[in-house]
């Protein structure tokens, strides 16, 4: 699992912490503010802030005439909707770094009802043979984390869900007000008599960050990544199953979201991301799965049978490659008309004479495929308690199966539990949002550590400390997202 750089990579990784100790280093430096051109009086914004002064510019721009103002102290970020004035003002704030439209997330389901009764439903579990794995590994010692919409009580997940955290604060009254994240959850984690998930003992932890109809924003996504950064280790949170994404508009160089990604990633956490649902044209991949570290999910259409040869890729599943060239997604998983838990009298329960019945209900998307895989990697972290993340990656793409009319392989999570991992993710190097935010304070350059030939894979990521990484304390001032031309800077060098 030992990747080197080359030399290029050496001299281009070189070139970028010099002139991060350099600029961090010298007295009185700082970031000119830089505001997304795309962003407007009226919006709906993130504002990015010194360390320490984020409920002081909240101050600020509810006195200037910003509204829906809250301040996220642990991740130095203001996000509210800003007025002109209130614009105006923190451009001119030197304690504010980047003023950015706040994006937009939403669920990785193509439906927005469940699906009729009517026509075969995916075999589901069965065809990606975790049933013959669980003679092996059930999930259990591993808890898997969800950023989705909720997850609801239901039988099948009864004493699953361990923690729950809601970060949209939409005065929701139920625990999942969409359904979606209950579906998902229950892919992953069922343990009832006729129902099972791929890794039936895990257990959950929800991170509320999309709404009823499956939309979230930026903030409420940083918020949960907080959440999951400090609380991963007592939580025992060892998977995260995002089931969701946004249009990837950038380089992961200059993407937050790959940023908090990858942070989550390096500290051990297998990150299990969607394609997304917008194929089958290339490039259509979405962030975070368009990010080249994590475990990136499509789907494949099973037809409703057991057998091997009738599997296609959805046509709908997105597919690489991604801006930077990667090709995604990495396995596939069915999506197609798959069963899981329904919960009703929510966003997706379908009214009138259509609407399903029972504890259970069939939708169609990469949701589904994500959870799938998600489940999996709990399977094969019970197995292999000492893998990291990039080894439960490894195991996951070597063991899939042929799927025709494509080069990703199919997931087969019976044989991930034995194979001897892919070697993936070779030389690649961090997003620089990422590294910048760490080299800014501190963080990358402790005693022992040497820069020069590192290798990304296995010792060198795994033998930093992520733990004593405190995020919270951890300053986003001096990311500078597309304020710094960063293929100015480094892809030149030869």
């Amino acid at each position: 699992m030992q990747g080197q750089m080359g030399d290029t990579a050496r001299r281009l990784l070189a070139a970028f912490f010099a002139l991060a100790l350099l600029i961090t280093g010298l007295p009185g430096t700082s970031w000119t503010a830089f505001t997304d051109p795309e962003l407007q009086a009226g919006d709906y914004a993130l504002v990015q802030v010194a360390h320490g002064a984020a409920s002081a510019i909240a101050a600020k721009a509810t006195a200037a005439g910003a509204t829906d103002v809250a301040a996220l102290n642990t991740i130095d970020i203001v996000t509210a909707r800003l007025s002109a004035d209130a614009l105006r003002t923190l451009q001119s704030d030197s304690r504010v770094t980047l003023l950015a439209t706040d994006a937009v997330v939403t669920a990785a389901g193509r439906e927005k009802r469940y699906e009729r009764s009517n026509g075969r439903p995916s075999p589901g579990v069965d065809v990606v043979d975790a049933d013959q794995a669980w003679a092996g590994a059930t999930g259990r010692g591993v808890t898997v984390a969800l950023m989705d919409t909720g997850i609801a009580e239901h039988p099948d997940l009864d004493g699953s869900v361990i923690a729950r955290v809601d970060f949209v604060n939409d005065g929701a009254t139920l625990l999942d007000p969409s359904g979606h994240g209950t579906f998902v959850a229950g892919l992953i984690a069922a343990h009832g008599r006729t129902f099972k998930g791929v890794a039936p003992d895990a257990k959950l932890v929800s991170l509320r960050v999309l709404d009823q109809n499956g939309y979230g924003t930026m903030h409420s996504v940083l918020a949960a990544f907080d959440w999951l950064l400090r609380n991963r280790t007592t939580q025992h949170i060892k998977v995260l199953n995002l089931s969701f994404g946004a249009p990837q508009k950038s380089s992961y160089h200059r993407s937050l979201l790959a940023g908090v990604v990858e942070s989550a990633w390096f500290a051990g956490v297998t990150v299990v991301a969607a394609a997304g649902n917008d194929g089958p044209a290339p490039g259509t991949v979405a962030m975070p799965g368009a990010d080249p570290f994590v475990v990136t999910v499509g789907s494949f259409a099973d037809q409703g049978t057991l057998a091997t040869n009738d599997d296609r890729e959805s046509l709908f599943s997105s597919r690489g490659p991604t801006r930077d060239g990667f090709a995604k997604p990495d396995v596939l998983a069915p999506g197609e008309h798959v069963v899981s838990l329904r919960i009703p009298g929510t966003a997706l329960d379908r009214d009138g004479r259509d609407a399903p019945v029972g504890p259970y209900a069939r939708l169609t998307g990469t949701s589904a495929s994500t959870a799938m895989v998600a489940g999996a990697a709990a399977d094969v972290l019970e197995a292999h308690r000492s893998y990291s993340a990039t080894q439960v990656k490894g195991a996951l793409v070597a063991s899939g199966r042929r799927i025709v009319g494509t080069r990703t392989p199919g997931l087969d999570v019976d044989d991930a539990l034995t194979v001897r991992p892919a070697r993936v993710n070779a030389g690649l190097m961090p997003s620089f949002v990422l590294l910048r935010l760490l080299a800014a304070n501190g963080q990358l350059f402790g005693t022992g550590i040497t820069w020069e030939g590192i290798s990304w894979e296995g010792i060198s990521w795994e033998s930093v400390s992520w733990e004593g990484v405190a995020w919270e304390s951890v300053s986003w001032e001096g990311v500078t997202w597309d304020g710094v031309t960063w293929d100015g800077l480094t892809w030149e060098l030869q």
